[in-house]
């Protein structure tokens, strides 16, 4: 029997929620299915990390890739290459806005499915849900705060095959609280809060009010976790730092509450898995946060704010502290524990895949005369164009271009150390995806799989060719390169063709 292959896209340049989703529907599909995993999210160490082939490809707006246009069409060359080389039976997209390149490319796959959670804002664009008929399924992960939403998709859900709550681990998978506490070097028995509020500058004076608030109270450990995309904290004396831990709720058992954004994973897991919370909202485009903390305090479960800004979170921590506050919390939410859904989304799934192979790619009619995407098309012409214009005119130009192959973290350092441009004007081309200083530092990024990644054995015959191929579709559209730098193992052709003029460079590479 043909081995099933799922291929999982997702969107968001920082973020850990579409991977985090797909993943955890991933682990538990059947030993012979495979799953492959295209992302622009700099969190792509991760999926590598828990055991998946992941190729990483930058997003709009991301350093170095040019206006919208340019990036969808370098974007859309990129997707046709891989999903032609890996020929899934499946194609899952988890994001909130399907693409143009996504929906160019995915009409080779036999089934395409959207996994689109609800909780949208309420006045949050329904721009995004007129491409909806452009999938053959919608997948729909549960909310425990379903009922609180009053988004556009609660009107639609008889659109999508619902679930439970999709939570990456199991319970057995968590560890018990005397093992949780070794390994993060916690003080055995103490009370522990733990701190995760994710990043950007909108949380940093949220997280610093409330590790200050927590370290004056007394008999309290407070433990500071840092995000596994956005570095380490600045913690105060006496607080515990835990780095970049993933997935930090196979560690659960080792806290007595927490103080938590509420986004879609995050408030999950502490749900499924008893961590009493005070909730902090973020304002999010579409994900509805503020409409989750609410229903959570209604029902018991933990306390809430407004925001990162809450003038009240010192008084709500100070009631968070009490015992007896948090032991009503965790018996509500024994009571109230949802099921997990991620086995339920990957046996849907799994049986949508099973009846692809074998078959052709269905000729889809392109249903672009959609009254609803028409609308939205010529509503949005005069925007499109004015931030196109704007994005010519403004974006920094790249003009040193580094090719590092075979390298490790500290020889691209050190390559880009020898740069005399700017950032956000250089390129950085790599074959590993262990750069998250690099990342950090506002460089452009664009990733080659490695020799023996799935991907380059997916596409055949020989890997340099393969690289030569993934190069030409990386600098497709960019202007010619002023330097060019080296680290690690680089074939001189390739540095000449990074900087040989446009038409060149296409015929040196192709």
């Amino acid at each position: 029997m043909a081995e099933t292959r799922i291929m999982f896209v997702s969107s968001n340049g920082t973020g850990l929620g579409h991977l985090t989703r797909s993943m955890a529907i991933a682990r538990r599909l059947d030993r012979d299915t495979e799953s492959l995993f295209v992302t622009m999210s700099r969190a792509a160490p991760v999926v590598r990390e828990m055991g998946f082939p992941v190729e990483y490809m930058a997003s709009h707006g991301s350093p170095t890739a040019g206006s919208d246009m340019r990036w969808s069409r370098r974007m859309t060359a990129r997707l046709r290459a891989v999903i032609s080389e890996a020929g899934p039976d499946l194609l899952v997209f988890d994001g909130v806005l399907p693409y143009d390149p996504l929906l160019a490319t995915m009409k080779r796959v036999p089934v395409t499915v959207w996994c689109r959670r609800g909780m949208w804002q309420p006045g949050a664009s329904t721009a995004p849900l007129t491409r909806s008929d452009l999938f053959d399924a919608i997948l729909e992960p549960g909310d425990f705060a379903e009922s609180a939403d009053t988004g556009p998709t609660s009107s639609r859900r008889d659109e999508g095959h619902e679930v439970p709550p999709i939570v990456f681990l199991e319970d057995t998978e968590l560890l018990p609280r005397a093992e949780a506490e070794r390994e993060l070097g916690l003080e055995p028995g103490k009370p522990t809060i733990l701190v995760q509020l994710g990043q950007g500058p909108e949380v940093a004076d949220a997280t610093a009010r409330c590790l200050r608030t927590l370290a004056a109270a007394d008999g309290v450990q407070v433990a500071a976790a840092s995000s596994a995309i956005a570095g380490l904290l600045d913690v105060p004396e006496g607080i515990v730092h835990l780095r970049s831990t993933y997935p930090m709720s196979r560690y659960y058992a080792a806290f007595d509450g927490a103080v938590s954004a509420v986004g879609y994973n995050a408030f999950h897991e502490m749900v499924r898995f008893g961590v009493p919370a005070l909730f902090v909202p973020m304002r999010r485009e579409t994900d509805d946060q503020a409409a989750r903390a609410r229903y959570a305090e209604s029902v018991g479960v933990a306390l809430a704010v407004d925001g990162p800004g809450d003038a009240r979170i010192e008084d709500r921590l100070k009631e968070f502290l009490d015992t007896g506050r948090r032991v009503a919390m965790r018996e509500k939410l024994e009571e109230l524990r949802p099921e997990n859904g991620a086995a339920t989304a990957a046996r849907w799934l799994q049986g949508l895949a099973e009846s692809a192979p074998g078959r052709p790619a269905p000729r889809r009619p392109a249903r672009l005369s959609s009254p609803g995407r028409a609308w939205v098309f010529v509503r949005t012409i005069p925007t499109t164009l004015v931030r196109l214009a704007k994005q010519t005119v403004t974006l920094p130009r790249p003009t040193t271009i580094v090719l590092a192959f075979g390298a490790d973290e500290v020889a691209i350092r050190e390559a880009l150390g020898r740069a005399s441009d700017s950032p956000e004007r250089i390129l950085l081309v790599t074959d590993s995806l262990a750069v998250g200083e690099v990342w950090r530092a506002g460089t452009g990024l664009e990733y080659v799989p490695a020799p023996g990644e799935r991907q380059a054995e997916l596409a055949g015959g020989d890997y340099a060719a393969f690289r030569r191929r993934r190069l030409q579709l990386i600098l497709a559209g960019r202007p010619r390169f002023r330097h060019a730098l080296s680290a690690g193992e680089v074939p001189p052709e390739l540095l000449a063709a990074a900087t040989a003029p446009p038409r060149r460079r296409a015929r040196l590479l192709g």
